[in-house]
């Protein structure tokens, strides 16, 4: 007996739990999935105004950006979910997103956060986690939306959704973006970026559907390689010099600090519903970033530390050789085709997904030098020249150009089975082979190679109660594995004779968990508790960039609160809180062993809420805001460099002017306090301070 497959169109239900992920392989709504899950939707999106994905995952405690890796120079998107890397683990629409670039929200439709190993569905990687977005595509109907906003320190915005439906079944979307903006109460100088994505659907509403889209990204940004972290003689933990005297909008850059990214992104994607029981997903991708890349990566001595705690001279800081500029193409594609079966066997009810996931990424960099000027340059601590512009000549070392290719072949598959309508089991596993190559040469050394080969599989199992179709509680099992030569595209630095000799990385969840539906199903409540465990971790060098076998066992045990939805249909919550009890519990570093893991909170919190006052009347106001909270953490593995908690209060007014227009002001960090976008084993990255933006929102 097959199983009729209901699909329903329409605007995603604010309380996210009822959604779904949108993908072939993870099918089901958030609700029913056995694990954490949790969804940034596009009304907070657009409260918050929202332009970049960092700025999104603001709304998810435990998250946390680095600040690029020791001879790789990577900058863009660097994330780490719950401490662990997710540099590979950013996804668009289910695809791999290639390249290192920072991401403009201009195209987001929702973006989530799946959190804990998730090997079967996403591959290898995700240790903490995967971040994947759900980007804008054309729907049925008409409609034109636009933005334009201004803001303190000469921010400028425009953003542009247009929607026309072209036949019954057939609709074209386009999304543009231009932006012009410094870093309020930063002294860094004037960014641009700008982009534009066409999209075209046909089969809406059928059963068969075919979705194309490209996207063009262009930035042109300032680079900031963050302040060091010091210790005062006489201590042992290490703190950003901004804790200490040094100013806000301090910026040890020079004017040829910049980030430059052109991205080429083309994205189809084919539904097919063959039966009653069977839909068949495929999806394919080519990506190609283009990049120059350069920072300043300041140090300060122990002469410098010694004078700037108790003076006798100026303090002066010197650049590290690991921000030297680099031009970089990576290029890549990647297809997956996805079953997803509904049927039973005698009595038992299956949903069953399987699928082949094949994937290709081709990176090479370039790299240039400075001279002697910059090398033996020393600059104020306090003071720093920000009009400085070193000469640098292409490079002759022996690594000057560094290349890596890794093809990757999977195949997965997933059954649930309801023993009864409220109990069911999942069971998944994948199968995965990657190929890893490296090539470095330069000037007249001859070429060097590095060659990683490793296969591995991926289970995954899970037990769900439903007693009501309101409530699900769930016991979880899953693993991920990273290999080694994974990151060698995304941090060259990496690639060295150890690291292809090293077993792959394995990280195991426990995860016990429950979710419920309340007040007629606006509100949706989740609650978890936790183990992550990662097992042959590795370490980088922060100056060298060599990757090496730490030795280390690595344990998170956490609990994870959310709220999600509407308190009163004026009323909208969306609220999580994570406490994170890390340890390293083995390491081949004795000071290691029962120190807290690099880059987790103990505790972190994301709140916001909104209310609508007068609804639809002429005098209305809406009115929110929220706060971002962790507690401080630390940068090394030996828990001797830290970097304070983070705090941020922002907020909202809004008025609809008519039904066609809206006027909007945001205002963020109100308390003007210092906060660290991004931390390395030994620098910082400071935040922007108090700012104030004005919208103005139409749409048709």
């Amino acid at each position: 007996m097959a199983l009729p497959q209901i699909s329903v169109e329409g605007a995603r239900p604010e309380n996210t739990l009822e959604g779904t992920t949108g993908l072939g392989r993870l099918p089901g709504r958030i609700m029913d999935i056995p694990q954490t899950i949790q969804v940034i939707p596009q009304e907070i999106l657009q409260q918050q105004n929202v332009t970049t994905l960092e700025q999104a995952l603001r709304n998810v405690p435990g998250v946390t950006s680095s600040a690029g890796e020791g001879n790789g120079g990577v900058s863009g998107d660097q994330l780490r979910i719950r401490g662990f890397n997710a540099q590979n683990d950013l996804y668009l629409d289910g695809l791999r997103d290639f390249g290192s670039y920072r991401r403009d929200a201009f195209t987001f439709e929702e973006v989530q956060a799946l959190l804990g190993p998730s090997g079967v569905t996403f591959g290898s990687g995700s240790a903490g986690g995967v971040i994947n977005v759900n980007s804008r595509v054309p729907h049925l109907g008409n409609s034109l939306n636009a933005n334009v906003t201004g803001g303190l320190y000469g921010m400028v915005r425009g953003t542009a959704d247009a929607n026309y439906q072209m036949s019954p079944t057939s609709a074209f979307r386009l999304n543009i973006m231009g932006q012009s903006s410094t870093i309020p109460g930063r002294d860094l100088p004037s960014g641009e970026r700008w982009g534009f994505a066409p999209s075209l659907a046909f089969g809406l509403g059928t059963d068969t559907t075919l979705t194309m889209e490209y996207l063009y990204y262009r930035y042109d940004e300032a680079a900031d390689g963050g302040v060091p972290l010091v210790a005062r003689p006489g201590t042992t933990i290490a703190h950003p010099v901004t804790e200490n005297g040094v100013g806000r909008a301090t910026w040890y850059g020079t004017q040829g600090d910049r980030d430059k990214s052109t991205v080429n992104r083309f994205t189809a994607r084919v539904q097919h519903r063959a039966n009653d029981w069977l839909t068949v997903y495929n999806d394919s991708r080519v990506g190609i970033q283009e990049r120059f890349f350069s920072y300043s990566i300041p140090s300060c001595d122990a002469t410098c530390t010694t004078r700037f705690f108790n003076g006798g001279g100026i303090p002066q800081y010197a650049f590290s050789g690991a921000g030297s500029p680099y031009t970089s193409q990576t290029w890549g594609a990647q297809n997956i085709t996805t079953a997803t079966a509904r049927f039973f066997t005698g009595s038992l009810r299956h949903e069953a997904t399987f699928g082949l996931d094949l994937w290709y990424e081709d990176f090479e960099r370039n790299g240039y030098t400075y001279g002697a000027d910059r090398t033996n340059y020393r600059g104020n601590l306090f003071s720093p020249d920000n009009s400085l512009n070193f000469a640098y000549t292409p490079s002759t070392a022996a690594t000057a150009t560094r290349a890596s290719q890794t093809t990757q072949a999977a195949l997965f598959a997933s059954d649930r089975v309801w023993v009864t309508p409220e109990i069911s089991a999942i069971g998944g596993l994948r199968w995965t082979r990657q190929q890893s190559d490296y090539q470095a040469y330069g000037g007249t050394n001859p070429t060097s190679t590095l060659n990683a080969d490793n296969a591995f599989l991926d289970p995954r199992a899970a037990l769900i109660w439903e007693p009501t179709a309101n409530q699900t509680l769930y016991f979880s099992y899953a693993q991920s594995t990273f290999a080694p030569g994974s990151n060698w595209s995304t941090q060259p630095g990496q690639a060295s004779v150890a690291s292809t000799q090293l077993e792959p990385e394995q990280n195991q969840i426990f995860e016990v968990g429950g979710r419920a539906n309340i007040l007629e199903g606006r509100l949706g409540l989740s609650a978890s508790v936790y183990q992550i465990e990662k097992n042959n971790a590795t370490e980088t060098d922060p100056v060298t960039g060599t990757t090496f076998s730490s030795g280390d066992v690595q344990r998170i045990r956490g609990i994870d609160l959310g709220v999600t939805g509407r308190i009163t249909p004026a009323w909208l919550m969306n609220a999580r809180y994570s406490y994170m009890d890390s340890e390293t519990t083995s390491s081949l570093t004795p000071a290691n062993v029962g120190q807290r893991v690099a880059l987790v909170p103990d505790n972190a919190v994301s709140l916001w809420t909104s209310y609508d006052f007068n609804q639809g009347q002429p005098w209305n106001l809406q009115v929110g805001g929220g706060v971002v909270a962790s507690s401080s953490i630390y940068t090394n593995a030996s828990n001797t460099q830290e970097v304070p908690y983070t705090f941020s209060l922002d907020g909202f007014i809004s008025h609809n002017i008519n039904d066609n227009l809206q006027v909007r002001m945001n205002g963020y960090n109100l308390t003007d306090n210092r906060n660290y976008t991004s931390v390395f084993n030994n620098r910082a990255v400071m935040g922007a301070g108090r700012a104030v933006t004005m919208t103005l929102a139409t749409s048709f």
